[in-house]
Formats: structure tokens, C-alpha cells, sequence
């Protein structure tokens, strides 16, 4: 019984000794484990060890920052002002001419027959309200062009020749040979465009359109003058 007693009491011996021994251990390993060095909370502000490097990055910020403040602002307002002054499109700002439409208009009533003539330019036409396009420009820029209307109760209108007997003079001198275009074909109301082209480098002082042996008149004049 002692026997037994004694052997027991080895083996409670052992085993206390072999717990203490395990305890020990896990207490040494849970103390290291606390001991792994943390990322402290001002480490985590300034980015720990890669804080220099977002430093570089700040001052580079700052200095873009610096450089685009020095740049100079655009104005809308001055940008809305310079479109203004520009002619939309392409176009070319217009002469300055009249734009009271009675100075391109002229009447004529001689020899039973009735002669309204008008000089179309971008300002008459404008202060109708007609928007001109870049091909109608172009045409009242590099020719005169007239609209010529004519009213008669007796005859016929349409056997006139109108090119070869419309003539224009510019500044006193012949302009060359009309070109005749109908826009109404009537005996007793035909209506059509002359044009005349126009000299080149030579600012218009006057213009004198003359139509010629129209209805037993020998001429009737139409004078403009700038």
C-alpha cells in the first residue's frame, strides 16, 4: 500500500512539474508576444517611416499651388468683349456706307413708263431684315448690283434690251459691260438684277447708272453719291 502510495506521489510530482514547466512556457510566449514594437499613433499622422517622402510630396504641392496662383485669371467678361468686336464667322465687317434704305432707292416717270431702280448693298438689304449669306456677300463686295422694276400700261417691255442699253459710271469713268439677270418676266412688270463689276483699289465717290432709249426717253440717269 505504501508502494502504491509512493508512486502516485511520484506521478502527481511529475505531472505538477510538467504543467508548471508548460505553463511557464505559454507565459514566456504571450510576453513576447506584447513585446512586437507597434506603430505608434504619431507614426500613423505623419505616415510612419515613409514621412519624408510625403513631405517632398507636400512642398511639391505647395509649389504647383504657388505657381498656379501666379498664373494670370482670364475675364469672361473680357473674353465676351473681344468676340464682340470680332464680325461672326468668316465675314468681313461691311463699308460703312448709309443705312437709310430712301438713299439706294430711285424713280424715274418719263415717257408713259414707270422706272424704279434700287443699288443693292449689305446695308439696304440688312435694314430690310434680310440676313445675308457668305455667297450674297461676296457678290455685293466685287460687283455693283441694281435692281431695276418696271411699270408700263401699253407695249412690251420684255423686247428691251437691257444689258446693251444699262451703262454705269464710277467716279466719271465707264465700268465696262453689264451683265442682265430677269426676276420677273411680264410684258407690261418685268423686273431683273444689272451687275457691274467693281474696280479694284478705288474708293466709290459717285456712281451715275443710266438706262438709255427706254420708252422714247433718250437717257434716264440714277446718281448716287459718298
Amino acid at each position: 500500500m505504501k508502494k502504491h502510495r509512493s508512486l502516485l506521489f511520484i506521478i502527481f510530482t511529475s505531472t505538477v512539474i510538467v504543467i508548471a514547466v508548460f505553463l511557464s512556457g505559454c507565459g514566456q510566449s504571450k510576453k513576447e508576444v506584447k513585446e512586437v514594437p507597434r506603430v505608434s499613433q504619431e507614426q500613423v499622422n505623419t505616415g510612419g517611416t515613409n514621412a519624408p517622402e510625403n513631405s517632398r510630396t507636400g512642398q511639391a504641392g505647395e509649389e504647383k499651388t504657388a505657381a498656379t496662383a501666379s498664373q494670370p485669371k482670364t475675364n469672361p467678361d473680357q473674353n465676351n468683349q473681344d468676340k464682340s468686336q470680332k464680325p461672326p464667322g468668316n465675314r468681313s465687317p461691311l463699308p460703312g456706307r448709309p443705312s437709310d434704305t430712301r438713299f439706294y432707292e430711285r424713280q424715274d416717270f418719263q415717257g408713259g413708263i414707270e422706272v424704279e431702280v434700287i443699288w443693292l448693298t449689305p446695308e439696304y438689304l440688312q435694314a430690310l431684315g434680310q440676313i445675308l449669306t457668305p455667297e450674297e456677300e461676296k457678290d455685293l463686295a466685287t460687283n455693283f448690283v441694281f435692281n431695276i422694276a418696271l411699270t408700263a400700261h401699253s407695249g412690251n417691255l420684255m423686247e428691251f434690251n437691257f444689258s446693251g442699253n444699262t451703262s454705269l459710271k464710277v467716279n466719271g469713268r465707264d465700268a465696262g459691260q453689264g451683265t442682265w439677270e430677269f426676276v420677273y418676266q411680264d410684258f407690261h412688270h418685268p423686273e431683273g438684277m444689272i451687275r457691274f463689276k467693281v474696280p479694284a483699289n478705288e474708293p466709290v465717290r459717285e456712281l451715275t447708272l443710266s438706262i438709255n432709249n427706254l420708252g422714247g426717253v433718250p437717257v434716264r440717269e440714277f446718281k448716287w453719291e459718298l
